[in-house]
């Protein structure tokens, strides 16, 4: 559960320049807002009355004004795998997901920014809930924080990909504040190389995501061909495959760095060697890489999984077009807790509404 739902902001709602401001306005030197900084993110602070070094009266005075929360699953489940899937329930009752997937050294969370989706795409299951709202800052780093206070000292989180439920894009205000607290160097101060925003390709806000921030960009295309991708991805209508491919052109990035393109392989549907040599000639240009993932089937899909064979015929047609293109082995599916399987399950009722 998450505590304190006072409508108050919340510390970790704040920049770290609004931060400094509430301290001045509390009559505070500039120092105390790095004290403040310190204790929400390198010091595991769960509440304000934690932050000791802060005298008494001021952190009742910081009470008084804001709130802390901490977020803590209502329901967790673990896969086969050791996958592990946590169900937040926030403070209006909405719930949101996101998965913990342990590698043989480090950790990857997958972190929701939204609850609910609004792009309608047809693989994945998160579009089935319609849309219900965006997360505040907050809740997208109570994610990150819940799962780093679980993790083996051996195995750190040090991955994060934001391609749990949700749009990133259609929530940047907020993806941008909590970015810079998992970023910076007051903050998490996590890797910019390990830390990835997904999105469905919402052309006009990608120039903004990418002066913004210097994580690392994926997109999800799920077929090269407008008529097609129309179909399977409603964004599409909004930005088609041209202006897409202008805005990736055009996105800045440091000489070591690729654009991941993420494509969902639906069995019969987009996966011919005919689709992959689409996808030869519409990256040309683009400095990319692929990540090929089988479609993970859920209750009432209008797809299923592509076969073994033709996901691998399909990465040769890359391969010889000379594009690096690696098959994502699926993690997590006997608790849904897969790539377009998240839909909150244990926040739905018998009807599928969300409570």
């Amino acid at each position: 559960m998450i505590r304190a739902p006072e409508k108050k902001p919340d510390l970790r709602d704040l920049s770290a320049a609004e931060l400094q401001r509430l301290m001045a306005e509390l009559g505070q030197k500039p120092f105390r807002a790095r004290q403040v900084l310190h204790w929400l993110y390198k010091g595991g602070a769960t509440s304000i009355a934690e932050m000791t070094d802060l005298s008494q009266d001021l952190r009742v005075r910081l009470a008084r004004v804001t709130r802390l929360a901490w977020m803590e699953p209502a329901h967790q489940q673990q896969a086969g795998d050791g996958t592990r899937k946590f169900l937040f329930t926030l403070a209006d009752g909405l719930a949101v997901e996101s998965v913990l997937i342990p590698e043989a050294d480090h950790h990857t969370l997958c972190v929701s920014s939204q609850v609910g989706c609004r792009q309608g795409c047809a693989f994945c299951r998160t579009a089935t809930l319609g849309f219900k709202r965006s997360l505040t800052p907050a809740e997208i780093i109570g994610q990150v924080l819940y799962a780093r206070s679980v993790v083996e000292a051996d195995r750190p989180l040090t991955n994060l990909v934001f391609m749990g439920m949700g749009e990133p894009l259609d929530n940047l205000d907020n993806l941008l504040k909590a970015l810079e607290h998992i970023l910076g160097p007051h903050g998490l101060q996590m890797s910019q190389r390990k830390v990835t925003v997904s999105t469905v390709g919402l052309a006009d806000r990608l120039p903004r995501l990418g002066r913004a921030t210097p994580a690392a960009l994926a997109v999800s295309l799920g077929a090269a061909d407008d008529k097609l991708r129309d179909r399977l991805m409603p964004v599409n209508r909004r930005f088609p495959l041209a202006a897409l491919k202008a805005a990736l052109a055009a996105y800045p990035l440091k000489p070591t760095r690729r654009i991941t393109l993420e494509y969902v392989l639906l069995g019969g549907v987009n996966d011919r060697p005919d689709h992959a040599r689409q996808l030869v000639r519409w990256v040309r240009g683009l400095k990319v890489k692929i990540n090929l993932i089988p479609f993970n089937p859920f209750a009432g899909a209008a797809f299923r999984a592509p076969a073994p064979e033709d996901v691998a015929r399909f990465q040769d047609v890359l391969v010889d077009g000379h594009l690096t293109a690696i098959i994502r082995r699926s993690r997590g599916q006997d608790i849904d807790a897969a790539c377009g399987q998240l839909a909150a399950r244990a926040g739905l009722d018998k009807s599928g509404a969300q409570r």
